[in-house]
């Protein structure tokens, strides 16, 4: 049996058995609830919306059906990379604690209520608890997730000459994008909204800005030319990250993984620097000063050969 085989009948088991936690809880307690029930606090605690039963019930199931979807879709369409199966893990782990934690939560506030103007006060820090427990899930989901090998990339060889007639110039221009990156952002984001629809003001803003900013982070692109290598970030291409062709002694391609140079993103450590997208084959640049520097780009050989190239060329003059 294959790990995506695996994975998949996990997944569909952990749907399955979250689904029916809801459609359990929310009728176990049926008789003990207002109808309609409460479904939204103000600022102030109290109760100031309502929905029926099976309304709100159907809305929890959505909601939950939605994250399990978007999950499934990132770890078929990303199999080949135990990350992608890592992501998909960890935002059913977090969704299925959202879910079934802000569930719990309204339940308990309209418990044994007479009519949904009489369900319990629900402060804005009653929520944090569950947007915890969220994170903690997915921290977990990530942990059970992150296990299996990567689909083995053909092994890059030596690099071919590149030679550059006189006067010629020549740019290489490549990009990379993290599914992880968008699906932490995603999540982040989503988390912010809900905080704002429940008028959490304070958190929803840092929740919000946190997931744009790592969603604008989601991406790279990056130029080789005879300036150096330039790598911008994001749809804005900004910030931009440059390296002298000067400062550069060698380029070469090898094979890394995140928890190898730091862990995903901008990665600082004491002789290496790594801008870490995706686990893989990266363009690998021997700076003059002794520090490695790691790009995670898409076919980076062409990249690093022209590196090469730029190099001799300088040295030539």
């Amino acid at each position: 049996m294959t790990y995506r085989t695996r994975f998949l009948g996990a997944a569909g088991l952990w749907v399955a058995a979250v689904t029916a936690a809801l459609l359990v809880g929310a009728f176990a307690v049926r008789d003990r609830l207002p109808d309609p029930m409460a479904t939204h606090w103000g600022i102030s605690g109290a109760p100031d919306d309502s929905m029926p039963f099976a309304g709100h019930l159907v809305f929890d199931l959505v909601m939950w059906l939605i994250i399990a979807v978007v999950a499934v879709v990132v770890a078929v369409r990303g199999w080949e990379r135990r990350a992608a199966r890592a992501s998909a893990a960890a935002i059913l782990g977090a969704g299925a604690a959202f879910a079934v934690g802000m569930s719990a939560l309204t339940t308990w506030a309209n418990l044994d209520a007479a009519g949904w103007e009489q369900a319990r006060s629900l402060p804005v820090w009653q929520v944090i608890p569950v947007l915890a427990l969220a994170a903690l899930a997915g921290w977990l989901g990530w942990w059970v997730g992150n296990r299996g090998p990567d689909a083995q990339p053909e092994e890059a060889g030596e690099l071919a000459e590149l030679t550059l007639k006189p006067g010629e110039r020549a740019v290489w221009v490549s990009s990379v994008r993290s599914r992880t990156l968008l699906v932490i952002g995603g999540i982040t984001l989503l988390v912010g909204v809900v905080s704002l629809a429940l008028q959490a003001w304070p958190p929803a803003l840092v929740l919000m800005l946190s997931g744009l900013l790592v969603l604008a982070l989601s991406s790279a692109r990056v130029q080789v030319d005879e300036r150096g290598v330039r790598t911008s970030f994001g749809p804005l291409r900004w910030p931009v990250r440059r390296i002298r062709l000067e400062q550069i002694e060698s380029a070469r391609v090898e094979i890394r993984r995140a928890t190898e140079v730091g862990g995903w993103g901008y990665r600082v450590l004491p002789h290496t620097t790594a801008i870490m997208l995706r686990g893989g084959e990266c363009l690998a640049l021997r700076l003059n000063s002794g520090r490695n520097f790691y790009i995670s780009v898409d076919h980076p050989t062409r990249g690093a050969e022209l590196v090469n190239a730029l190099i001799t060329e300088r040295s030539a003059l």
